[in-house]
């Protein structure tokens, strides 16, 4: 498995210096996006968000720091002070979340041109995914997945 991940490491030419970074931004791509467009995007709105000063706020970042696996966070476990929240702590957590796939490197590489500041999946089962600009937008798109999740049990 590691020698498939320096492979993997090598043939995207990544600089060693950067390695940590990479793949760091691409394991959370990795478990937040679901549709292989959308890896573009998410990795383009981390990098916008990290460029204007704001926080992750990636769930999935938060669940991993809690050892839990789930697509939701309590706001017990947001308050969690562990180095892969990023509710709490600005820019990448302290490591990999998960192994990232090609297409997640590629995307930490490349991220797709946008202003996005936020997205979310609004439905689960499909993968379809709102990215805003604002926020205004963004708790629009919020609704719609509370809206499916109610609609939906199960899902955590």
């Amino acid at each position: 498995m590691v020698d498939r991940m320096q492979e993997e490491i090598n043939s995207f030419g990544i600089p060693a210096n950067k390695v940590h970074d990479v793949l760091t931004l691409a394991s959370v791509i990795q478990k937040e996006a679901r549709i292989k467009e959308d890896f573009y995007k998410v990795s383009r709105t981390f990098l916008n968000r990290i460029a204007d000063g704001m926080h992750l706020q990636s769930d999935a970042t938060v669940s991993y720091g809690v050892g839990g696996n789930t697509v939701s966070t309590s706001r017990a476990d947001r308050a969690n002070n562990n180095g892969y929240n990023t509710y709490l702590h600005a820019g990448l957590p302290v490591g990999p979340i998960s192994a990232p796939g090609s297409v997640a490197i590629d995307a930490a590489l490349h991220p797709a041109a946008g202003k996005w500041l936020y997205f979310c999946t609004i439905n689960l089962e499909t993968g379809e995914t709102v990215f805003s600009d604002t926020y205004a937008q963004h708790e629009k798109a919020v609704a719609l997945w509370q809206a499916w999740m109610k609609d939906h049990p199960g899902y955590e």
